[in-house]
């Protein structure tokens, strides 16, 4: 069961007047090679390489094969999604301004299969947004990673941590998804910040769905069995 959690009060990450989440501070991630810093520590793994971490050499062989063709629509389909959410819910309006020219940007390029029908989808009037490409982190866990964006249902009220996801053609399958979005929500929690569901955004060209919502439960458990898995590997100290 769905249930909705109190709005934090955390001051470190709650949400400011407009209910956009402040960044944590000092938090930032280094590209192309995907670290995270806080400060001057160096976290040892990301969500995303904790889920990874179960794939065996054969599937990773195989993600590695197609990489020419799903980073770039990967990356450029979320930073459309990021300039949209940016465009309507950033606080500040120079960030919005630039967001907006960045979108008109984006959609004259490649990949408008894809980024069209998630521009246009009706969801983004039916929520708010509070956060977009927001990192995130834990001390403790020595864990990082970066979500998507999180949203407040306006028909229900839930909180709602969502990732995106780029697949090549109208009929590809979907995945699993609940252990990355477990550990975004658990790496959120340490910082007051809390989730009441899960939810996947799947673009594909010439569509955009929606998951149904996955309860915070379910989530992390999910999350919970794929950190045992990596600590086990991992972490046998």
């Amino acid at each position: 069961m769905i249930r909705r959690s109190p709005t934090p009060t955390s001051r470190s990450a709650a949400a400011i007047p407009s209910d956009w989440l402040t960044p944590i501070p000092g938090l930032r991630r280094t590209d192309p090679e995907h670290r995270y810093w806080l400060g001057d520590h160096l976290f040892a793994v990301s969500v995303t390489g904790v889920v990874g971490s179960s794939k065996s050499d054969w599937a990773m062989a195989r993600i590695e094969a197609t990489r020419h063709v799903w980073e770039p629509r990967g990356h450029t389909v979320h930073l459309a999604l990021e300039a949209l959410l940016h465009s309507r819910f950033h606080p500040l309006h120079q960030q919005r301004q630039q967001a907006s020219e960045q979108l008109l940007h984006l959609r004259s390029g490649d990949y408008r299969d894809w980024i069209e029908p998630l521009l246009a989808h009706p969801h983004w009037r039916q929520v708010t947004v509070i956060a977009s490409e927001r990192p995130t982190c834990c001390l403790v866990r020595n864990l990082a990673g970066t979500y998507d964006t999180g949203y407040i249902q306006h028909a229900s009220g839930l909180r709602v941590l969502a990732d995106l996801k780029t697949l090549s053609r109208p009929g590809s399958g979907s995945y699993c998804t609940r252990a990355q979005l477990g550990g975004y929500m658990v790496l959120e929690a340490s910082w007051g910040v809390e989730y009441d569901a899960g939810q996947t955004i799947w673009a594909r060209p010439g569509e955009t769905r929606f998951s149904p919502l996955y309860s915070r439960e379910e989530c992390l458990a999910a999350w919970a069995a794929a950190w045992a898995g990596y600590v086990s590997r991992c972490r046998p100290w």
